[in-house]
């Protein structure tokens, strides 16, 4: 009997504590908003070409750390679609050409 599927090498990981050490998709969604202002999950998700859960999980972790913010508190979101954008005293930490197009 053979087997229905096939063994893939594993993904590269990307170790942190390195410049530029987060997540590739947080650094994504940092990247995003800093080019598109406040936007809600589902444009960040299409932005980054990420799930919308992958999404979320990441700008929950990035808005603990208060690099992103909503418009609507966490425990307070229910039926409303909140907006994220980069907390304003991060992006006065932020070089602007960290975020110029890359090709």
């Amino acid at each position: 009997m053979t087997a229905d599927f096939e063994l893939h090498t594993p993904l590269p990981v990307h170790p942190r504590g390195k410049k530029g050490g987060g997540t590739p998709v947080r650094t994504q969604i940092v990247d995003y908003l800093a080019r598109n202002g406040a936007s809600k999950v589902a444009d960040i998700s299409s932005g980054v070409g990420s799930s919308r859960d992958c999404v979320r999980y990441h700008l929950a972790a990035l808005e603990g750390a208060s690099v992103v913010r909503s418009d609507i508190s966490p425990g307070t979101r229910g039926g409303f679609t909140p907006f994220y954008a980069l907390a304003p005293e991060k992006l006065r930490g932020l070089n602007t050409k960290d975020f110029s197009s890359r090709e």
